[in-house]
């Protein structure tokens, strides 16, 4: 199944957190098509999220900019409470359970 937008740029986003990248560099660690990319890297250049330097003249890396580590952040922390939200129906009913359980074993 695709992975929605914000997905991908997430993604995006988490291979320039730690340095800047060739476009290369980004589509083998994204697996995405290079055509798609460069769609996604122009959204992310024009909303300042992400900045392209020149290391000569051929040679371009993309890196976060200081608001692309705040959006970075946000999404990694709305996925998390995501993933937390699914998690919480089990831990109620694993307090069920052990709730009926404790009752029946006071009997």
């Amino acid at each position: 199944m695709p992975s929605s937008k914000l997905e991908t740029y997430l993604n995006i986003l988490e291979v320039l957190v730690d340095q800047p990248q060739k476009m290369d560099q980004i589509v083998r660690k994204t697996r995405l098509e290079r055509r798609a990319l460069k769609r996604h890297m122009y959204f992310l250049v024009s909303n300042g999220v992400v900045e392209m330097r020149s290391l000569s003249d051929k040679q371009v890396v993309y890196a976060l900019t200081e608001r692309g580590l705040a959006v970075f952040k946000t999404l990694r922390a709305l996925k998390y409470l995501e993933k937390l939200k699914d998690s919480l129906p089990i831990v109620d009913e694993a307090r069920e359970i052990a709730t009926v359980l404790s009752k029946h074993s006071k009997k």
